[in-house]
């Protein structure tokens, strides 16, 4: 494939891209605005001997959609480069050129990995991408990369090299951190699990994770592992490597991180699912019960969060923020929130109140996990790991990468408490949680919190159970009491006015 303009290559890949698990535009009219191959991993010349390996190579493919369908300007997007005007590589023949009529549109940038082969293979049949000519290698049939073992190797073959490829318009870097263990040789196979990316795992040494759709600029989940590994924090995986390429669009240069090869946790089990098992196991055996089986577990992960939280601190620019600042945008988002979601009205005051004391505080803030509950951890034979630190995907990049409180983390995992406890009713699941909460902070703080740090974890609380209303409402509503409790719960405990503690005013910004 190439960005030739050739509308049947236009229509295979766009076929492709839309119908994947990690389309971000599923229900929408996309097109495909441009497709740029980056320079091949392997030697072209062997791909024409007589059962010669595939040629492989990533592809940048950019997707956007007529104004009409796009539900965010330009403007929203901080992280979306602006583009002088529409590539018209894929558009039908006699476009007109409009420059000066057509508004900027978001692009969304998609990496695909081929591996191309001159004949078909059974066993790649439902891996295949479409059926092309190429100008390097003539007639091919394109396939998933991630499926083809083959091509998985060469990805491997490249990283242990460190390879350097370069084109006249394009480069791909490989980036190696540590070879311990890892060879091209171990046997892949696709990780088949829900994710937004593609896994491969390799052998039970690895996993390349690679990027599907991309954010420009350096990857946070490389980024961060990069960091902790550095600072000798046993509590991430390992990183092997990653890969990163770019390419020259519409007469830019632009480049994104394509995947990163990363340690594979043998023995791992999901923190949410285990969280669920002892919920089971509490209500199958109420009369043995002394205490919560998941405390001394959840004890463990705040430790691990604050030994985190501590090398990130070291790694990555801090700041102070106005309190009464943050408190100010809570209190906003609280009140959008409640047009969206009118059970929420009757809470306001109480919920107001709770912002009082963040008000008077100043914040230090710094690198984050940003996305912090029990599906983002895994608890090892060696310990708990915490994994997938890109940050709430909703937000924009510029906002997942800037500093941010502490208690934002903290405030994710104690609400993912509330949500196992109340996905696994029961006579002892309040106890449960309420023993997972106070395990949880005594394993991060070294001990109870003080008046003004409960303050500030009570704040971004509601603030995490409030958004929990609003997605609930949009996308389960079957599930919006369990955040509604919580919110019920926050509003009328909320500390009384007494002259200290007061909302916040513009002016206190």
């Amino acid at each position: 494939m190439s960005a030739t303009g050739d509308p049947q290559v236009a229509e295979q890949v766009l076929r492709y891209i839309s119908s994947a698990r990690w389309f971000a535009g599923k229900g929408r009219r996309a097109r495909l605005r441009s497709l740029t191959p980056l320079p091949w991993l392997t030697d072209v010349s062997e791909f024409f001997r007589p059962a010669g390996p595939p040629a492989v190579r990533f592809e940048i493919a950019e997707v956007n959609y007529p104004p009409e369908e796009d539900p965010e300007p330009p403007s929203a997007r901080p992280d979306q480069p602006r583009e002088d005007l529409e590539s018209r590589d894929f558009a039908p023949a006699g476009t007109p050129e409009m420059a000066h009529e057509i508004a900027p549109v978001p692009t969304e940038y998609y990496q695909l990995a081929v591996s191309y082969r001159p004949a078909p293979h059974a066993e790649l049949h439902h891996a295949e991408l479409g059926r092309f000519t190429d100008p390097d290698l003539g007639p091919v049939i394109g396939y998933d990369a991630a499926q083809d073992p083959e091509a998985s190797g060469a990805i491997v073959t490249a990283l242990l090299g460190g390879r350097r490829l370069r084109s006249p318009d394009s480069e791909v870097r490989f980036n190696i951190t540590s070879a311990s263990g890892l060879r091209s040789d171990l046997e892949p196979r696709l990780f088949t699990g829900q994710q937004s990316n593609t896994s491969v795992m390799l052998g039970d040494t690895a996993i390349i994770k690679l990027f599907r759709r991309l954010e420009l600029g350096h990857n946070l989940d490389i980024e961060v592992h990069g960091a902790l590994n550095a600072a000798d924090i046993s509590d991430v995986a390992g990183l092997f490597g990653w890969v990163e390429g770019n390419w020259v669009s519409g007469g830019r240069q632009l480049d994104a991180d394509l995947a990163m090869v990363i340690e594979q946790l043998t023995g791992a089990v999901d923190g949410w699912e285990l969280a669920l098992d002892s919920l089971k196991a509490e209500d199958a055996s109420p009369e043995v019960r002394v205490g919560s089986g998941f405390a001394p577990e959840a004890e463990a992960l705040g430790n691990a969060l604050s030994d985190i939280h501590h090398a990130l601190r070291a790694a990555f620019p801090t700041k102070k923020v106005l309190g009464a600042r943050t408190a100010m945008i809570m209190m906003d988002r609280l009140r959008e929130a409640a047009d969206i979601a009118p059970s929420l009205k009757q809470y306001i005051p109480g919920l107001l109140r709770c912002f009082d004391r963040l008000s008077v505080e100043t914040l230090d803030t710094q690198r984050v996990h940003g996305d912090f509950h029990l599906g983002q951890t895994l608890r090892t034979p060696a310990g708990w790991k915490i994994i997938d630190f890109e940050g709430e995907p909703a937000k924009t990049m510029a906002e997942r990468r800037a500093p941010d409180s502490v208690w934002r983390d903290i405030a994710g995992m104690l609400r993912s408490f509330d949500y196992a406890a109340a996905s696994v009713p029961g006579p002892h699941s309040a106890a449960w949680a309420a023993e997972c909460r106070a395990a949880f902070l005594r394993g991060y703080a070294g001990g109870e919190l003080d008046a003004a740090d409960a303050g500030i974890l009570r704040a971004y609380e509601v603030d995490k159970a409030i958004y929990e209303v609003v997605y609930e409402t949009r996308n389960r509503p079957d599930w919006v009491d369990i955040p509604l409790r919580a919110v019920a719960a926050l509003a009328a405990n909320a500390p009384q006015e007494d002259g200290e503690l007061v909302s916040p005013t513009r002016e206190q910004e």
